[in-house]
């Protein structure tokens, strides 16, 4: 594991790597589909460089169906949060400060604002019982 000067362990040392994206202009029903084929929930919508473009949650697919019952052409853009919280691999745990609080999922990105891996409140957990 690698700590930071003052010894806490990394973002990278906890974020999940293996990313489930989906370009913008899928379809939301694509989207599902690909969320529930590998058990997340969420999924980055990136450009084609690995930028992020938003993050599609469980949440925002119930807000989704309550508003205007989607079918199979609602595009992912129209679904996305856009103004999502994001950390760096090389940020210090400590820096997820109470984020996790409002957000099961953050994004890491870094320095281009690609994104690397995902931080979740599972990951949180682990390392929480890890350091006990």
């Amino acid at each position: 594991m690698n700590a930071t000067s003052t010894g806490d362990p990394r973002v990278a040392d906890l974020m999940n790597p293996d990313l489930v994206t989906i370009d913008p202009d899928a379809t939301a029903a694509a989207a599902a589909e690909r969320m529930l084929e590998t058990g997340v929930g969420s999924i980055l919508a990136v450009d084609d460089t690995g930028r992020l473009e938003g993050l599609l949650t469980s949440h925002d697919f119930v807000a989704l169906v309550r508003e205007n019952d989607p079918d199979d052409q609602t595009p992912v853009e129209a679904c996305l949060t856009t103004d999502v919280l994001t950390v760096s691999p090389t940020d210090p745990i400590t820096a997820l400060g109470e984020a996790h609080l409002e957000y099961t999922h953050i994004p890491v990105v870094d320095d281009d604002d690609v994104v690397v891996g995902m931080v979740s409140t599972t990951d949180l957990t682990e390392q929480f019982v890890v350091r006990q």
